[in-house]
Formats: C-alpha cells, structure tokens, sequence
C-alpha cells in the first residue's frame, strides 16, 4: 500500500490517509456564515475520502474580511 493511503497519526488525532484538502477561498458566505456552498463543496472532498479538509479563512470581525463574502467568527450564531 502507498505511504499516501496509510493512516498519520498527530498527537490525539488519526487521519484515516495522507490526503489533505489545503484552505481555498470561496469568497461564498453571506453576512459571514457558511451556506449550501460550503455544504457541497467541503463535503464532496470529504465524501470522496480526504483525510484532512482545512475550511477557507474565517475573519474575526467585519474589518478584517479580504472581501464581503469571507466567512467570518465576529457574530455569536457563527460561531
């Protein structure tokens, strides 16, 4: 078996293979929160078997956002 296809253990976690999904920007969120995009596009990488799935970057306040459609952690229900 491919050293890609085995299990990689870091500390407590187990990835069930090497396959990484590196953060993209989607630049699809509305009013910072996650919707059906995200749903479909994370979740078809995570169906098709990736072992690690890193979600785009998620700004801490409205300021900080590279555009109006970044994902943001600055109200209490995304979070």
């Amino acid at each position: 078996m491919s050293t890609l296809f085995s299990p990689l253990k870091i500390k407590n976690i187990e990835l069930k293979n090497r396959i990484v999904v590196s953060p993209m920007c989607e630049y699809s969120s509305q009013d910072g929160f996650a919707n059906d995009w995200h749903l479909v596009h994370l979740g078809s990488f995570a169906t098709g078997g990736a072992g690690l799935i890193i979600t785009e970057a998620a700004a801490v306040s409205p300021e900080g956002r590279i555009t109006f459609a970044d994902l943001g952690l600055y109200k209490d229900r995304t979070c």
